[in-house]
């Protein structure tokens, strides 16, 4: 979960420059017109929520947050700074940690402190990007994307302001297995890509199988779609989908029976003169890794918060074992395990 977090807000930044009554042709025409139109730059929020039921100590929804502006780049990375919040409603700590890109330059953020990617990665993944793009910024599909097929049964449900924007509200039915196998092709093709600059190993392809299994256990999964009434440009996309897990699987799912997802992407000052810098003072990633073990990535990005700056240790301090003992905390912490993560974070804070 932890990993496959940045890779997939990585493809909602993508997403975002698409360039993609009952079900007549006219609200087909209006989402046409929006999944092809672009929006080159804005500011980003997401909302999700994740609950479980039937696992002790995961009756409170899971809620995560990304927020911030982005950009997009012709052949390469988007630009972006993102803020992402990970916590319980109704109390308990609050995981920050955050993401930014340049285009040319990455850095995640951990513990109040940015860390950069090696720029030749961050080229190598620019590269793989201007290939499977061409000379057309906002081709999705050479990414594996193509959110249009998401959508089934969609609705005029009349106008609503987003954003201090009038705009056509959308209803329908959201394509699981379409999201599933889109998001498949997504990890195949460019996942490597984003996760270069990320840090992060990809998410494994899920198979044939898996797919399938996942449709047959959502129950009515829904979308809203919330299209510019004066320049077809996206300004919100929200969905729900809710699951029973089936008897066989809950013993290895920690008992979980069922659970929701919901979650809501908004688009504000779209198209506007989004400003995005490098960090002053940002230290390589490699001073974080050496510390957590030598691994090539940053285990558990999400996983930190607070406003303490650490002082990041060689191998031989004392310093380092904390660092470790942190790591290993993380393994086995439960990723919606909000209280468990803080309390792996308070291992960094010595006396």
């Amino acid at each position: 979960m932890r990993r496959a977090l940045p890779v997939l807000l990585f493809a909602a930044l993508v997403l975002s420059s698409c360039g993609g009554s009952e079900d007549t042709g006219d609200v087909q025409s209006l989402l046409d017109k929006a999944f092809s139109n672009s929006i080159k730059s804005a500011d980003l929020k997401v909302d999700a929520s994740v609950q479980l039921k039937g696992s002790p100590g995961l009756d409170k929804p899971v809620r995560i947050s990304a927020t911030g502006p982005f950009r997009s780049n012709e052949g390469k990375l988007p630009s972006a700074d993102i803020e992402l919040k990970v916590g319980n409603d109704g109390g308990g700590q609050t995981i920050t940690t955050g993401f930014l890109s340049t285009g040319d330059r990455a850095f995640v953020k951990f513990q109040d402190v940015y860390y950069e990617q090696p720029r030749s990665q961050v080229a190598k993944a620019n590269e793989s990007l201007a290939q499977k793009q061409g000379k057309k910024n906002s081709s999705l599909r050479a990414l594996g994307l193509d959110p249009r097929s998401w959508l089934a049964e969609a609705k005029d449900e009349g106008e609503e302001e987003i954003a201090g924007v009038k705009t056509r509200h959308v209803s329908g039915k959201l394509d699981v297995e379409a999201v599933m196998r889109n998001l498949n092709q997504f990890v195949k093709k460019s996942g490597t890509a984003f996760g270069s600059a990320t840090g992060q190993a990809p998410p494994k392809p899920l198979s044939a199988a898996d797919i399938r299994r996942f449709g047959e256990v959502v129950k009515d999964p829904t979308f809203n779609v919330y299209v510019g009434v004066d320049d077809n440009i996206i300004r919100r996309v929200a969905g729900k989908i809710e699951f029973d897990v089936p008897e066989e699987s809950r013993q290895k799912l920690g008992g979980i029976q069922s659970g929701s997802i919901e979650f809501q992407v908004e688009f504000s000052d779209v198209n506007g003169d989004q400003q995005i810098e490098a960090p002053a003072n940002a230290r390589p990633i490699s001073d974080l890794t050496r510390s957590l073990g030598g691994g090539g990535t940053l285990p558990g990005l999400g996983a930190g918060t607070g406003s303490a700056t650490p002082n990041v240790p060689d191998n031989s301090s004392p310093e380092a074992q904390d660092f470790q003992n942190y790591a290993d905390c993380l393994d086995k912490a439960r990723p919606e395990d909000t209280e468990a993560l803080q309390r792996c974070a308070d291992l960094l804070q010595r006396p």
